[in-house]
Formats: structure tokens, sequence, C-alpha cells
């Protein structure tokens, strides 16, 4: 029982550091963005800033293959993203709902 104890003990802090303070799962280079609601007013131009980062996040991770893309395969995916939320920002601020 001895012997057990330690090995539980590691394993529940290993679990419980899975879901303290990650915004995304595999940490995405999208500053701000959170797997959350959006928290701002619908339609002010925070909503949009946010709408935006979490856009960009989620194509971001819908784009990057972590097993096998490199550094400057994830920067080029990284843009596009970026593209991508700057695109849905546009969007928002011009209808006002995201």
């Amino acid at each position: 029982m001895r012997n057990v104890t330690p090995i539980l003990l590691g394993l529940l802090v290993g679990l419980a550091g899975c879901n303290t303070g990650t915004p995304y799962p595999n940490l995405s280079p999208i500053a701000g963005a959170q797997v959350s609601a959006n928290p701002n007013p619908r339609g002010s131009e925070a909503y949009c800033r946010q709408y935006a980062r979490q856009t960009a996040a989620n194509q971001y991770e819908n784009l990057v293959d972590r097993g096998e893309d490199e550094f400057g395969a994830r920067a080029l995916k990284r843009q596009s993203a970026l593209a991508d939320g700057d695109r849905a920002y546009q969007r928002c601020l011009t209808r006002g709902t995201g």
C-alpha cells in the first residue's frame, strides 16, 4: 500500500495540471484566445476582438499538425489563422454579432 500512494498522488497531481489555465488544449499561439463563451457585450468592439482571437485560434488548431509540422509550417499556418481572425473581426464590426 505504501508503494501505491506515491503513484496515485503523482497521477492526481498530473491530472490537476491538465485542467489549470490552459486556454487551448495544444497551447495556441493566439494570445488571449480562450475555450469559453465570449464574456463581452455582443456587438461591442471588445466582443469583436475576442471573437477574432477565438476564430484565429480555432483555425490554427484545425490547420496545424503538431506531430509533423516544423516551425516554418506552423508559422505559416499561424499567419493564415491570424488572417482569418482579422476577417472575422471585420465581419463582426460590420454586422455587430460575429
